[in-house]
Parts: structure tokens; sequence; C-alpha cells
């Protein structure tokens, strides 16, 4: 691609990155306003449904995207991930009931669930391809536009519903979405998944150099079949324990048991299929090892988060839901300059292990310093934990991924990527249904005062910072050399 092209493409993804975190951001907001308008009586008990079928599917397909980016080529399942989410945005617009909007929100989710992924693996092919486009420069504008999404979420849904209609929550999904599917088709140039494995191919169309059949043939379906089934049945086990069934119930305990079950099936199948889903040759890659167990851990600690902090101001705090996302403010800056500090350190240091480590240590101290405050915490201390929460955040955004895609030869690339990324969101989706339990324990389900609330918040701090200290030992077992260039097989 011409230097225009990959930054017209650089731009594009960025786009994407942006509607990845308002999608979630917005609906959360305004979950319980759209379901009292679709169902005034019984809509409200639906909102858990309509904010976590979105997760759950996106969680499931995202590992999927990574292999299929391998087989067919990033270009064309980039492509068909956007226009997926296109047509659930439109469908969510257009939807008259709540059971209507729940199931199509599942069907945005099979789009949405690649447009983060998806998006970091096109990212890591323009870095093979061009070393000096895509890399650090793109981490630093991919963490501007979660602050940014963060922040502006919350106030646009409300706006939308205050002063328009919800159905333009999904409405302008579209055009944002449309122009950056345009400037990908027209722009995004890139080597086959045939060409990266050393056969024919050019321009991102892998099937059709190989044909269709042959390609599928390189899909190992029923292992993603099996890793779909485990991550579905451990994701429900944790969205409905302790909220629609007590943990020790037939149900749950049903739903632990088929997803162990489905996970030992998954793991035989790829030691004994002839074209893995996942190929046991990349967990010989120290670097993946180390990883992942990083973005357990990581994501376990932010757990304690993304909801708590929230909580904090409003129940602790009682600042208004209007006010929260200004309060939100201090995180977001800290999460743009932190992404840009990461990437001036990557330029000079040649290596992501001192962003890493520093980016999941300021925030374990934040954390922590979150768990010491109490009521009578000056409101700029307050303020001050959360820009540093942000800035190590955004200091480590996405450098575990440049390390990965670094480490793996080029036609794992796609695999490599979604796979540590699914295992940070499969530990983020547990942790939080843990704290989520912790919590109804410690408040007594809500019946408790706010003396409870906020002392068992505390202890959620606490015990974030501890995983996210953690994730900062491991940290320091990654490569501390320059980071190898991708290579090819």
């Amino acid at each position: 691609m011409s230097r225009r092209q990959t930054n017209v493409v650089i731009g594009a993804c960025i786009v994407t990155l942006l509607l990845a975190v308002l999608d979630v951001n917005v609906v959360t907001t305004t979950a319980t306003a759209i379901a009292r308008d679709l169902d005034p009586r019984g809509g409200v008990g639906q909102v858990p449904w309509l904010v976590a079928v979105y997760v759950l599917v996106a969680t499931v397909i995202q590992p999927l995207y990574g292999k299929l980016a391998d087989v067919f080529g990033v270009r064309t399942v980039f492509l068909g991930t956007v226009g997926g989410f296109i047509a659930g945005s439109l469908l969510c617009a257009a939807a008259t009931s709540l059971p209507e909007l729940i199931a199509f929100r599942g069907l945005q989710g099979l789009g949405g669930g690649g447009l983060m992924s998806v998006t970091v693996v096109v990212l890591g092919h323009i870095k093979a391809e061009n070393p000096r486009a895509g890399g650090g420069g793109g981490n630093a504008f991919a963490g501007l536009m979660v602050g940014f999404g963060l922040v502006v979420g919350p106030l646009v849904g409300g706006s939308l519903v205050a002063h328009a209609s919800w159905r333009w929550i999904f409405g302008v999904n579209v055009p944002l979405a449309a122009a950056a599917w345009l400037a990908a088709a027209v722009c995004l140039r890139l080597p086959s998944a045939t060409a990266a494995t050393g056969t024919a191919g050019a321009g991102g169309a892998g099937a059709e150099a190989t044909g269709i059949g042959g390609a599928l043939g390189r899909l190992d379906l029923p292992g993603a079949a099996a890793l779909a089934g485990a991550a579905a049945c451990l994701l429900l086990a944790c969205q409905w324990g302790g909220q629609r069934y007590p943990w020790l119930s037939a149900p749950i305990a049903g739903l632990t048991a088929a997803g162990i079950t489905l996970a030992a099936a998954f793991c035989y199948r790829q030691a004994h299929s002839p074209a893995p889903f996942f190929p046991p040759r990349l967990l010989r890659h120290r670097t993946l090892r180390v990883v992942s167990a990083l973005q357990l851990a990581t994501g376990c600690g932010m757990a304690a988060a993304t909801v708590y902090v929230t909580l904090d101001l409003q129940v602790i705090r009682h600042i208004s839901a209007s006010a929260t996302g200004v309060m939100l403010l201090p995180m977001a800056a800290g999460l743009a300059a932190g992404a840009a500090a990461g990437a001036l350190i990557l330029a000079r240091a040649a290596s992501v292990r001192p962003s890493i480590v520093a980016g999941t240590g300021l925030a374990a101290v934040a954390l922590g310093g979150l768990a010491l405050t109490g009521t009578a915490t000056p409101l700029p201390v307050l303020l001050a934990l959360l820009a540093v929460l942000g800035t190590g955040v955004g200091l480590g955004l996405g450098n575990e991924v440049i390390l990965v895609q670094s480490a793996v030869e080029r036609r794992d690339l796609g695999t490599a990527t979604t796979g540590v990324r699914f295992v940070e969101t499969l530990g983020t989706s547990v942790a939080a249904a843990a704290f989520a339990a912790l919590f109804a324990a410690g408040t007594g389900g809500g019946l408790l005062g706010a003396g409870h609330v906020m002392a068992t918040i505390e202890v959620i701090f606490a015990a974030g910072a501890v995983l996210l200290a953690l994730a900062t030992l491991i940290g320091l077992r990654l490569p501390s050399g320059p980071s190898p260039s991708p290579r090819t097989p």
C-alpha cells in the first residue's frame, strides 16, 4: 500500500475502535430507558439481557475471527465484520419489541466481536508491511479513542434518549461504520492468507486463490464449536450465578460442567486435529505464554475498575449520573496521555516491557489508593487517583498485542492476536462475576446502608490492586531486549 492508502486505513481502524468503545458504553447507559420505552411493564427486568447478549456473543465469536483472518485474509474478514455491525445496527434501530431488540443485539455482537480484535490484526499486518506505520502511534490514537468513548458515550446516549429517540443510538453507528468500510474496501491492500503461507494470492482474497473448499479445509470447525460452546457456557454461568440463579443451583452447576467438558474437548481436538483451530506450535512461544498470563491477570484486575469506580462516584460521593462523565475526564485524559507516552517509550527503548510494567504498576497503585479512600477524601485526591489509573491503562494499551505480533509467524498473526484478547476478555468477565457476587454479599443484596457499600467497594478495589500487582510481576518475565520484527514462515 502507498503511504496515503496506509493513512486512510489507519483512520478507518481508529473509527472502528471508537465504535467498539462507544457502542457498549452508550447502550449500557441508556438500556433502562430503552427497555421502558419498548416494554413499560416488564422491560426493566430484561435490561441485563439487553446489555449482556452483545458482550456474550462478541466474546464467544472473537477468537474465531482471528483464525478466519489467517485463512481467508484479513481484508475480507475486516469488511465482513464492519458490514455485519452495520446490518446489526440497522436492525436494532428498527426493532419494534424488546425481544426483537435483544435478538438483534446478539446479531450486532457477531460483527461487533471483530471491531476491536480484527482492527488490531489489520494494524499488525500494516506494521509487518511497513514497520514505520501503524505501530506505537496507533496505540496513542487508540488510547485517545478509548478515553473519548469513556466520557462521551454516556453523554451522547443520555442526550439522544432525552432529546431525540433511542433509535438514533444505533443509527449514528451506520455512517461512521460505512465510511470505515468504504475506506478499507478501496485502500486496504495486503498479501492474502495464501501468500502469507507461501503460495500465490493477492489482495486479501485467500479463499479465492485456493477455492472455498480448500480454505474451509483449513478451519477446524469442530474445535471452533467446542471453544465457542465452552466460552458461552462459562460466561452464562458467570452472568446468571448469584443473580438469576444461586451459585450452587442445578442450572449453574450444569453450565459450569458443560463448559469444562467442552473446554477439555477443545484441548483434545487441538492435539489431534490435522488443522487445529489454535495450533499447538503457538504454545512453544514463551512470549505468547507470558502475555496470555499477563492479559488474564490484567483483565481480572481491571474488572474491579470498570463498574465500581462509577458506583463509588454515584453511591458514595453522591455525584449525579449526568455529572459522572465529567468526573471521569481525568481518567480519560490519563488514558490518552499514557498511550502517547507508551508509544514514545516503545520508539525510544525498542522494547514494550517498560511500558507494560510501568502501566500495570501504576494501575495497581491507583486501585490500591482508591481502596484507602473514604467519604472524607477530598475530591481532587480522588480525581488524581483516577488520572493515575487512566495513565497506567494507557501505558500498556495494545503493547502486549504488539509484542505477540512481533513474536509469531505472520500466518498465525490473527489467531495469536485474537487469542490473547480473548483470554483478557474472558478473565474480565469471570472476575466481574466474582466481584458482583462479593458486592451482593457485602451489601446484603442492596439492603444494607452506604457504609457497607463503601466497605465492599474498597475490598473490590484492593483485590483489583493485588491482581494488577501480579500482572506487574508477570510483566517482568517479558523479553527485555528489542522486539523482533514479525516473521514469515
